[in-house]
């Protein structure tokens, strides 16, 4: 083909091929990390370079989004890309879209861990101003006390396993009568004593009897649980 004057310049043989709008749209939208819309659009050092950020970090993948869509976007040749300007605005407002649910996506997931941080700072808060009571400890709970001048009553025993303390001038006996059922011997002493014993039983009510022949002794029965 003989060469062509337009405008004063000469153009040796066909003119280069135009590129597409919509697929160098399509190329920076789903390969933009890839650089493959720089490279369609013959730029291949700006294309490495997209390649190699893995598209700018994003950035530089949004901004081609856009910048392909200005009304003199360009080839590497400086041959406008060819695309109708319904095409052109249809793509941009896609990227404005796009865009939008991208920074809506972000803004959700980084509000999440704040909202929940907020949270987690009002709670420490209010516990500071308002701490809660501290958990009941278990004591020793007298369950059962006699005396020469006290005589012995009821036991009731919620974990059934009880300490007991006794000081006896003389022989004793002590015993434990359940609700139902035989009695229960405590203690037998053929002589003076004093000690302590542990006594595991059923939980329950009982009644404490003490038989002895001294006129000062004294029994206390005890156990670890929570008070009341």
């Amino acid at each position: 083909m003989p060469p062509a004057k337009q405008y004063g310049l000469f153009f040796e043989g066909d003119m280069p091929p135009r590129r597409s709008l919509r697929t160098a749209w399509l190329l920076a939208l789903f390969l933009g990390f890839t650089g493959a819309d720089r490279f369609y659009l013959h730029r291949p050092v700006t294309g490495t370079l997209k390649l190699l950020t893995l598209g700018g970090a994003g950035i530089w993948w949004l901004i081609d989004l856009f910048r392909i869509t200005e009304e003199y976007a360009a080839d590497g040749a400086s041959m406008p890309l060819v695309g109708t300007n319904s095409l052109r605005r249809g793509l941009r407002t896609a990227s404005i879209v796009l865009v939008g649910a991208l920074t809506g996506a972000l803004f959700c997931v980084t509000a999440a861990p704040v909202t929940g941080t907020v949270t987690a700072t009002v709670t420490a808060v209010n516990a500071l101003l308002h701490p809660a009571p501290p958990p009941p400890a278990k004591e020793w709970v007298t369950v059962a006390e006699a005396s020469g001048t006290k005589p012995p009553g009821p036991v009731v025993t919620v974990t059934g396993k009880l300490h007991i303390e006794y000081t006896f001038t003389g022989p004793a006996v002590a015993y434990l009568q359940p609700v139902k059922g035989p009695a229960l011997t405590v203690l037998s002493l053929v002589k003076a004593g004093a000690g302590a014993i542990g006594l595991t039983l059923a939980p329950g009510t009982y009644t404490l009897i003490v038989s002895t022949t001294g006129t000062i002794w004294h029994l206390t029965a005890q156990e670890y649980r929570l008070p009341g």
